[in-house]
């Protein structure tokens, strides 16, 4: 990170959206440290005595430290911010195919074998260990400006009580998230994912919910036949090798898909499929499966949804690069749980403002501002603050700790240990010498 100018107040936008959980804390302190930690992971700072150093509204690091160790903190943050989401997002239900839910995990790699949570896990992308937290989204895709809004969130690998040793698999906690998000009054939605949630058990018990799929399956799943093809047993890219493929368009791209109705090992539904590749001939082989319980979606259909679920990816690159995900120094389980909400809080405050301004022009396939360029402007402006603070004639409190903060004497120090201009001379940095 960057070393980031000294903010003398917390931008407006982020004022306002902490006043609505304002309620949830018993005294102004805590209120004070819940936006200071807000703020900061808007700002991607990530420790607490950085949010303490360059927050000029922060306050102390203990303050911080006990709001992040309160017991039941993390479910009211959680509780508070769906409800925020449905008042805000009430065109949700007013247009229900602008929507769609995506579902995916994500590993945090930490330090230190006492973090609460925190195991080895197998990293399939690189084939090696990640010893952290495996974090669960279950996200809200708005599938025309193509962002996505984190709205449950859980880490996953936690052990089951009396069952020492299993641990809950990730299908099951996203159906546990789905039926929250019903049960909170979201209504139903196309769900994504990728391959690692396509078992047989997840088709089913969301094709029982009444909630319509579309999730890619690894190409070494079997197919089975039934009816005049009951003796079928292949893989499904075998299956595919020698189909004809027709063309298919996601934003005026173009690729090539073969589709059929098909049944997996293990799974009594009948699932529309295809196989998707980047040339027509059958001399390239397929690069992509997906399967869907909505048998009238043709192959375009298919593949647009697989396509609108990569906002979820960008959403946990945004988390991690910008919005502090996993980088407070935090060891306990309640501290752990609500850095999380505070990081997933802070990517929905710059959501929201996405939307916001790209919802302006009438253009409604336009991609939103980045979420790193909504942040960028936010520094920007509270520097200008800053300087403002710094050339202003009045002689204040803010103006003496903004110039001992900006001195270069000051710049390791803790923030009890810095000091300060004396007030009848505001330029000075000395100490005021004894008798």
């Amino acid at each position: 990170m960057d070393f980031p100018f000294p903010v003398v107040s917390c931008p407006k936008s982020i004022r306002v959206v902490a006043d609505e959980f304002k309620d949830l804390f018993r005294n102004r302190g805590q209120y004070q440290a819940f936006v200071a930690l807000l703020c900061g992971a808007v700002f991607g700072i990530a420790g607490l005595s950085s949010i303490a150093r360059f927050l000029l509204f922060s306050p102390s690091v203990s303050e911080l430290s006990r709001l992040l160790h309160l017991t039941d903190l993390y479910s009211k943050l959680n509780h508070r911010h769906r409800r925020r989401l449905l008042r805000i997002l009430e065109r949700v239900r007013r247009n229900p195919n602008r929507y769609m839910w995506a579902i995916d995990d994500t590993l945090i790699p930490h330090f230190g074998r006492s973090i609460w949570g925190a195991y080895l896990w197998h990293d399939h992308n690189t084939g090696g260990t990640v010893f952290g937290h495996k974090l669960l989204v279950l996200g809200l895709v708005d599938r025309d400006r193509k962002v996505l809004i984190p709205v449950f969130w859980e880490i996953l690998h936690r052990e089951i009580e009396g069952h020492e040793g299993d641990h809950e698999k990730g299908w099951a906690v996203a159906l546990k998230l789905l039926d929250q998000a019903m049960v909170v009054g979201f209504p139903k939605l196309v769900v994504s994912a990728d391959s690692w949630f396509a078992c047989h058990e997840f088709f089913e018990a969301i094709d029982k919910r009444g909630l319509t799929f579309g999730l890619e399956i690894k190409s070494n799943r079997k197919v089975v036949g039934h009816g005049p093809r009951k003796n079928l047993d292949v893989r499904v890219d075998e299956f595919f090798s020698d189909r004809g493929r027709e063309g298919i368009f996601y934003r005026g791209r173009k690729k090539w898909a073969a589709e059929v109705v098909l049944r997996l090992r293990g799974s009594k539904l009948s699932l529309k499929t295809i196989a998707v590749a980047n040339k027509k001939g059958l001399a390239h082989e397929s690069f992509a499966f997906y399967v869907t319980n909505k048998l009238t979606w043709n192959a375009s259909q298919l593949w647009a949804v697989a396509r609108d679920r990569w906002a979820i990816e960008v959403q946990f690159r945004d988390l991690k690069q910008i919005f502090t995900l996993g980088g407070a120094a935090v060891r306990s389980k309640e501290a752990v749980e609500t850095s999380i909400s505070l990081s997933a809080i802070a990517l929905t405050v710059i959501r929201i403002e996405q939307l916001a301004r790209a919802d302006a022009n009438k253009d409604r396939h336009i991609r939103p501002i980045p979420a790193g360029g909504i942040v960028n402007e936010y520094r920007l402006r509270s520097m200008r603050r800053g300087i403002s603070k710094l050339v202003n004639d009045r002689n204040d409190e803010v103006k003496r700790r903004l110039r001992s903060r900006l001195h270069p004497q000051n710049f390791g120090r803790k923030p009890a240990e810095r000091i300060l201009p004396m007030k009848n001379q505001a330029h000075s940095l000395e100490p005021r010498k004894s008798a």
